[in-house]
């Protein structure tokens, strides 16, 4: 049987044996593209006649759902039958096997997607060319229209996201001209995009092109005062610069603008609309929901600008846009970037009088200085932060308040104070009977006692705080506390104990997609099998993490994690292997800018060579690194193991 073929990226097409299919109606294709977006799950009946039928009398929008799914059944040869499930109460579609007779471009595009295997994130790039359902609207539908735009979003962030990680993999392997055409699909798909644009730059410094880096800066710089009235981010314009110093080209000049492109233009942008301004913070944290985090600090940054230049705005939703900024900013590593936009905040927070909002800001500004090591600075605002919310009578902040200031604390090796504030903690979230807070509490708790030399006693609070966990249907926590258990244990001996916490670990964060505590999962397990000399074990544990990390995007873990991949195939004698993963590795801390890991990475490369591929001692290349997961009920601390750089956002 010729396959069924619906083609959704794009205007939206159906066919079968080569020839196109109607539909019943324009709203029979959009329940056909809900359904396949949403699959896998019961969708009620009245549920899908009010998104569809939105204003229509319920007789009339059930008779019309009728209509759309017959025909649905009956389309070609009935080849959605197999995937089309209708009960009287509720529709699910199940996604089509491999052998089935239909054939689903997003379906397809989705699953490569989430793969781990880079022939398929090719293929994935090669299926997105047009948004989903181009041109197409129910302009009597609102909330279906809602759907649409959000499913948009997020269908060309994991487009973009999978097309950087392709980009920076073959610049990672110096395959130039691979590299360059996936950067050009990334223009193609978003020409004002700087993630894309970065790329470029990066390619044409190392293929030494000076002049298409020109041409390029020139292009985007263009194209967002056409577009936008605004200049590239300050990243972008440092990164110009650095590359054409190097190049041995002149300095940028003071305004980024090419001649005659400045915002008085007559030709210049008309005022943008709040909802203009929206709909790109919403496609960054659309972003941000598929780990494209620097695709996301740009839309945020854009966003920003937009509010700041043109549009009259809420000083509150500007506040709220520069957290959201903040907060990518962090898992990025860029720190500069982010004590600006913290200050910025903390600016609007303090004009708008807002107690609340600048104790939020406060603390954000307590663990950005905790990272940079500016510990008293960082104390003052966590202690400032806390004082507001006792006044304010706000236990939840209080609560969040002592976790910062405690973090704060055993960050700085003060474990005393770090103590306190852990113990204050736990009392006020059982004072609240809050269960997550208190586990995730008593997990920190857990921590500062193993920092402090008490694997034993961290036990018991691990513990305790993984009942909790389990009570309170918080996977994220139980995962971090089964991690700090099994780090406990292998502190106080027991390999075997720990050994068996960090599989639980690894197989929880498994099936509940917690996808960074995956990767650090099959790290720690990597490490734990090369020490007890289980190389091949170690070797398919570590690559797992690397390609999770991969998928991911998980930038500041990747570099480490090849470090550590050198160490094992130096222990297998695997000089060359060793050689091509440091490699790999230099290339992903340029990007990170983290130089202390350049630094100890580039001495390995000299120490291969000269060593003739023997190991170095493995704590010369492997440290604790203190670090926090943000969760909803706050700061969790954990340690996780890396070789000698900065800290891992977490």
């Amino acid at each position: 049987m010729s396959p069924l073929t619906l083609r959704l990226l794009g205007p939206g097409v159906l066919s079968a044996e080569g020839a196109a299919v109607r539909t019943h109606s324009a709203r029979t294709l959009a329940l056909l593209s809900f359904l396949v977006l949403e699959p896998d799950r019961p969708h009620s009946r009245a549920r899908l006649a009010e998104l569809l039928w939105e204003g229509v009398p319920e007789a009339l929008s059930r008779q019309g759902l009728r209509q759309a799914l017959y025909s649905l059944r009956t389309l070609g040869a009935g080849q959605l039958g197999s995937c089309l499930h209708v009960e009287s109460e509720w529709v699910q579609f199940n996604c089509p096997a491999p052998d089935a007779a239909v054939d689903i471009d997003v379906t397809r595009f989705l699953a490569s997607v989430r793969s781990t295997d880079e022939r398929l994130w090719r293929d994935a790039a090669a299926l997105y060319k047009a948004p989903l359902l181009e041109g197409r609207h129910l302009q009597a539908c609102p909330d279906y229209e809602t759907w649409l735009s959000a499913a948009r979003e997020r269908l060309h962030a994991l487009a973009m996201h999978n097309l950087g990680r392709l980009v920076v993999g073959h610049i990672a392997r110096s395959e130039w001209e691979a590299a360059s055409g996936f950067a050009e699909t990334m223009c193609a798909l978003d020409p004002t995009n700087e993630a894309a644009s970065q790329y470029r730059l990066r390619i044409y410094a190392a293929t030494n092109q000076p002049l298409a880096a020109d041409a390029e800066w020139s292009r985007l710089c263009r194209l967002l005062t056409q577009q936008f009235g605004i200049e590239p981010s300050t990243e972008t314009a440092q990164l110009y610069s650095s590359l054409r110093r190097r190049d041995g080209g002149s300095r940028m000049p003071k305004t980024t603008m090419p001649a005659g492109d400045a915002g008085h233009r007559p030709d210049a942008p008309a005022p943008v609309a709040s909802c203009d301004i929206e709909s790109i913070v919403r496609a960054g944290q659309a972003a941000e929901r598929v780990h494209a985090f620097s695709q996301a600090a740009d839309l945020y940054h854009r966003a920003l600008k937009l509010m700041q230049q043109f549009a009259p705005v809420l000083q509150e939703r500007l506040a709220d846009v520069l957290l959201l900024h903040e907060a990518v900013l962090e898992r990025l590593g860029r720190r500069a970037d982010q004590e600006q936009v913290i200050a910025e905040a903390l600016s609007v927070a303090e004009a708008l009088g807002d107690a609340a909002r600048v104790a939020t800001v406060l603390l954000r500004r307590a663990g950005a200085c905790a990272y940079l090591g500016r510990h008293a600075e960082a104390c003052r605002a966590a202690e400032r932060a806390l004082q507001i919310y006792r006044d304010l009578g706000d236990l939840p902040g209080e609560a969040e308040a002592l976790r910062d200031l405690g973090f704060v604390h055993w960050h700085a090796g003060d474990h005393g104070a770090a103590l306190q504030h852990a113990r204050e903690a736990v009392a006020l979230h059982r004072q609240m009977g809050d269960l997550a807070g208190e586990a995730t509490a008593l997990h920190n708790l857990a921590e500062i006692h193993r920092d402090l030399g008490s694997p034993l006693q961290a036990v018991q609070w691990f513990e305790q705080a993984l009942q909790l966990h389990w009570s309170a249907h918080n996977p994220a926590g139980e995962i971090l506390s089964l991690f700090g258990w099994a780090q406990a244990l292998r502190q106080s001996g027991d390999l075997r104990g720990s050994t068996e916490k960090y599989e639980a670990a690894l197989k929880l964060s498994e099936r509940s997609g917690e996808r960074v505590m995956h990767s650090r999962a099959l790290h720690a397990l990597a490490m734990q099998h090369a020490a007890n000399g289980a190389l091949d074990t170690a070797l398919a544990h570590m690559r797992r993490a690397i390609e999770i990390d991969r998928v991911i995007g998980y930038a500041h873990a990747l570099g480490h994690d090849l470090v550590e991949l050198s160490y094992i195939h130096a222990l297998r004698g695997e000089i060359a292997q060793a050689r091509v993963a440091l490699q790999e590795a230099l290339v992903w801390f340029g990007f990170t800018e983290d130089t202390e890991a350049l630094a100890s990475t580039r001495t390995r490369l000299v120490e291969l060579e000269a060593n003739g591929g023997m190991p170095p001692v493995q704590t010369v290349l492997r440290r604790s690194v203190k670090s926090h997961l943000p969760l909803s009920e706050g700061k969790v601390y954990c340690k996780f193991e890396s070789p000698a750089g900065r800290q891992m956002p977490g």
